[in-house]
């Protein structure tokens, strides 16, 4: 089961699974590797196999684990899926039953054929990835966020709304921030951070237009899947606000090092557009593509390359701790 790969259409991550926990996660996937692409109703598990899924105590016995199947097939008996278009709702329940047999230490899983629609024949708009690296995560939040990770797995961006977000993975209504940052986005990128290369982006806003910003979305931005051989996905590129929101967030912890660049008008964080990046993009020995100024403002693609005669480097200032360099034309 170790090789098995998760796919499904991307419409079931719209599913919110209220009060799943990990191991409910575990064998719902294991459930969907298994059924996809078959056509078939009904799926047998070993208690040995559930052993590897769920990654279970050792020293659990059989009849205990045999108890905590049916605690978790009364969840997933309950989750009901909801699918909506322009002119129907359509509302069924993933699994039609469950048969835990503690005799001979198997569990049989009858799939609602309605379920299928949603694992069979998948072309375009789907979700994929490995079902031995989605049960190595520890916590329910990191697993809902992986799998929708996964849906943007070639763009390498996922952007929510908090309210989505919290209506996804099933984030209590009294967390408040601070709550939803150490107990839900800390767990995620501490799993993810190195696994995908995740870094969780907040944007914030004044509501209404007056008072204090709040938090209202979420960016995340992590490392996309490359197909061998094959085209990359057009690039999705973070909100502005949100890149300069990092940009400053970034210098908090390191020494502040300014750049003016003549003639804009403008001062900038180096952890933004340093001074390489300047020269760059003036004498046009940076490709506009891949040119931050550009990215950051398109106005500024009229001016790239604009001064490759005239640039030289004029330093003004310099500490141990900071200094300031002007590109001069």
């Amino acid at each position: 089961m170790s090789n098995e790969i998760v796919k499904y259409s991307n419409q079931f991550n719209a599913q919110a699974l209220r009060k799943f926990t990990a191991l409910d996660l575990d064998l719902l996937m294991a459930i969907a590797a298994r059924v996809r692409d078959q056509e078939i109703d009904e799926v047998t598990f070993t208690f040995e196999e559930l052993r590897r899924l769920a990654h279970v105590k050792k020293n659990l016995t059989d009849k205990e684990l045999a108890a905590r199947i049916v605690e978790v097939n009364d969840r997933l008996l309950a989750c009901r899926f909801k699918f909506q278009d322009d002119s129907r709702t359509v509302q069924f329940t993933l699994f039609s039953g469950f048969e835990t047999d503690w005799k001979t230490r198997k569990l049989l899983v009858a799939v609602n054929p309605r379920f299928s629609f949603l694992l069979n024949d998948l072309t375009s708009q789907f979700t994929r990835f490995e079902l031995a690296e989605f049960t190595a995560l520890k916590s329910s939040y990191v697993k809902e966020t992986y799998r929708r990770l996964k849906q943007y797995r070639q763009t390498g961006v996922w952007k929510v709304s908090l309210e989505e977000f919290r209506r996804l993975l099933d984030v209590p209504k009294s967390y408040r921030t601070c709550d939803l940052n150490e107990r839900v986005l800390k767990p995620i990128q501490a799993e993810l951070g190195e696994l995908l290369g995740l870094r969780i982006h907040k944007k914030y806003a004044k509501r209404g237009g007056r008072g204090r910003s709040s938090l209202v979305s979420l960016e995340f931005e992590f490392d996309p899947e490359r197909v061998p051989g094959g085209k990359g996905a057009p690039r999705v590129d973070l909100s502005r606000s949100v890149r300069e929101d990092t940009v400053r967030r970034s210098l908090e912890s390191v020494s502040p090092h300014l750049v003016e660049v003549r003639g804009w008008g403008e001062v900038w964080w180096t952890g933004d557009f340093d001074v390489a990046a300047a020269r760059g993009h003036l004498d046009g020995s940076l490709p506009a593509e891949r040119c931050m100024a550009c990215r950051m403002d398109a106005r500024n693609v009229a001016g790239h390359g604009s001064a490759s005669n005239s640039l030289v480097d004029v330093p003004l200032f310099d500490t141990r701790t900071r200094y300031l360099r002007r590109l001069s034309l």
